[in-house]
């Protein structure tokens, strides 16, 4: 089985939702690739990761569902977003477009897939107060000149599927350490989270299975069951740990997995969960997996 979500889980939360949530959840975003957006002009090719992350696979589809979700139940005023293909070495980078390009930050495909419309605003008080609180925690942070930097595709694929267009709320990307330390990342996380008491839904992107080295890891028809042994194991710190510091160990833990290297050969896919979890790490947050694709778990903390 390739894993489940379920539009119930989404019906039930939305019923319960009467009015804006006074916390905002944080999310780790399972963020795909370009196969979810894949044009159908052209032919079709053959994707590694087609069984789940194709055009018109269940990716797809719950990204459809979820994001639509999101802004009804919890109506963010703006989104903050991190991504697994931003790393900075020095200060971390925050932007401060008037209106988002695209950062077509990838190679050898067809042209449709870099003349894509999805239009989105910045927002230079929300990038400010960004700034504000990594200072405040002792973690250098710099904004870019207006159109320094684009949304990459880890921020405009999967959004391209969840979000209106105009999109409507600004949206502002933060890079990561590029040392890409679980701690680290976890503290990043905790300086960010007064933003969700703001109204400011916060997203990092990233996957739990990035490996083109072995590339039935992608498949879970052909995956040994290491990789899913490893995903089992992601899913249990999310899902049973009582306390955001015990969840966060346990997260921290899944990199001795076994299969946790041959999952993630370079691991800057993986660890933007941490920094999810810890701006999820308020002593009353709790978390859960709402989406267990194969290699593309998505999870709530703090909801």
């Amino acid at each position: 089985m390739s894993g489940t979500w379920t539009n119930d889980l989404l019906l039930s939360a939305d019923r319960a939702a009467a009015a804006p949530a006074a916390r905002q959840p944080v999310i780790f975003l399972a963020h795909g690739s370009p196969a979810l957006i894949w044009p159908k002009s052209e032919p079709a090719r053959k994707f590694a990761l087609d069984t789940v992350g194709g055009p018109d696979g269940p990716h797809v589809k719950f990204l459809q569902a979820y994001g639509p979700h999101l802004l009804k139940q919890y109506k963010p005023k703006a989104l903050v977003v991190f991504s697994a293909h931003w790393e900075t070495d020095g200060p971390i980078q925050v932007t401060d477009n008037k209106q988002n390009p695209l950062y077509y930050d990838y190679y050898g495909f067809p042209e449709p897939l870099y003349n894509l419309d999805f239009r989105s605003e910045g927002s230079t008080a929300l990038s400010n107060r960004i700034v504000e609180l990594l200072n405040k925690s002792g973690i250098p942070a710099e904004k870019l000149p207006d159109k320094g930097r684009g949304l990459d595709h880890g921020v405009f694929v999967p959004f391209i599927h969840m979000l209106p267009n105009p999109v409507g709320i600004p949206i502002v990307e933060v890079s990561m350490h590029s040392n890409l330390d679980p701690k680290k990342l976890i503290d990043l996380g905790k300086a960010v989270a007064p933003l969700r008491d703001e109204g400011v839904l916060i997203i990092s992107g990233g996957l739990t299975i990035h490996s083109f080295r072995e590339p039935e890891a992608w498949d879970h028809r052909k995956a040994p069951q290491g990789f899913k042994d490893f995903e089992n194991a992601v899913k249990a710190a999310i899902n049973e740990n009582k306390t955001p510091e015990e969840r966060n160990a346990a997260l921290i833990a899944t990199a001795k997995h076994p299969y946790f290297r041959r999952a993630h050969p370079r691991e800057e896919h993986f660890v933007p969960i941490f920094i999810a979890a810890g701006a999820g790490s308020h002593p009353d947050d709790t978390a859960r997996v709402v989406c267990d694709l194969h290699g593309a778990i998505t999870a709530e903390f703090g909801n």
